[in-house]
């Protein structure tokens, strides 16, 4: 028998919320446009967005997102060279290589203080505010643009300085006692529920793809589009143990409460305590980021899969 180590294990999150509830809405203006700083102003984003969000902007507008170049929806030299206006498809709809329209456009945000967001193509670039990879802003006219904000995520990153966690699942119990039984009778098929608490160290810098033990805290306090993420609780990671097998439960989860601990002479913690929103899995052995092919590359989530082959047939 194989005996293993708690620290042998880690969490992983994915931010973004359920589509009917992790959107809301903001008038976007000429004013609210800085091409100085390319930072663009929104109303609620203090209250709802976090540094390193993946956000997807949309709009109904006839003017579309005016203020974000062309050249960031597709090939710049073959829009250059095309023309936005004559990339469509057959529908009328125009159409970019990376399979949004300039009616809507994704990119992940560095937040300041005053909820002035700054755009980027990756995660590391929006939570380092790395300003060589940022995407530049137009400035337009007239009136304001309303623009749709759904936060969205593509991959899971590594919750940083956790020093363990608790999860717990239960499974309802029904009642099937008939009025002429002499001894309580229980249905097995109830519904699965589970729950859990996060314990870590007090860390607000965020560097490379980690996530910083803040944004639980932060989580709890998105107003309109919630406080869900999709949860990975590692048993035993490989990258930890190269030879053993993955083994971790796969979940979405609420932030339901969190709380600071800070004592003299002693390192502030956090703990934060969820429960599950949806489908609990305990899976063994299954990568999770990536796809499996025949050879033993990865297929990283911002590549482009055309080039994967497709079944013609059934």
């Amino acid at each position: 028998m194989a005996f293993y180590l708690g620290n042998h294990g880690n969490i992983r999150l994915r931010r973004g919320n359920p589509i009917e509830i992790g959107t809301f809405k903001a008038l976007i203006s000429p004013d609210d446009i800085n091409t100085a700083l390319n930072r663009l102003g929104v109303e609620n984003a203090v209250d709802n967005l976090v540094t390193g969000d993946r956000i997807v902007f949309s709009t109904t507008d006839n003017r579309r997102l005016d203020f974000i170049p062309d050249t960031n929806f597709g090939d710049p030299e073959f829009i250059q060279t095309q023309g936005a206006d004559q990339l469509v498809t057959q529908s009328g709809d125009s159409f970019f290589s990376n399979g949004l329209t300039t009616d809507d456009f994704t990119a992940f945000v560095n937040v300041n203080a005053v909820g002035g967001l700054r755009l980027f193509p990756t995660f590391a670039d929006a939570i380092n505010n790395d300003r060589s990879n940022e995407i530049t802003l137009d400035p337009f006219t007239n009136e304001p643009i309303e623009v749709h904000l759904d936060v969205r995520d593509t991959q899971y990153n590594v919750l940083g300085n956790v020093s363990g966690y608790e999860f717990n699942t239960s499974r309802d119990a029904i009642d099937v006692t008939a009025l002429s039984d002499k001894y309580k009778q229980q249905y097995d098929a109830g519904l699965l529920s589970g729950s859990g608490r996060i314990e870590c160290s007090f860390d607000y810098t965020t560097t490379d793809t980690k996530e910083a033990p803040i944004i639980m805290l932060q989580t709890i306090q998105r107003l309109d589009v919630g406080c869900g993420f999709d949860l990975a609780l590692y048993l035993t990671d490989q990258e930890i143990i190269p030879d053993v097998a993955n083994v971790f439960y796969l979940t979405t989860a609420v932030t339901t409460s969190t709380g600071i601990s800070v004592d003299a002479g002693g390192v502030v913690s956090c703990t934060i305590d969820f429960v599950t929103t949806g489908e609990i899995r305990l899976i063994i052995g299954r990568p999770d980021a990536y796809i499996l092919k025949e050879d033993a590359d990865r297929i990283q989530i911002e590549q482009s899969l055309d080039f994967l082959l497709q079944e013609v047939t059934d």
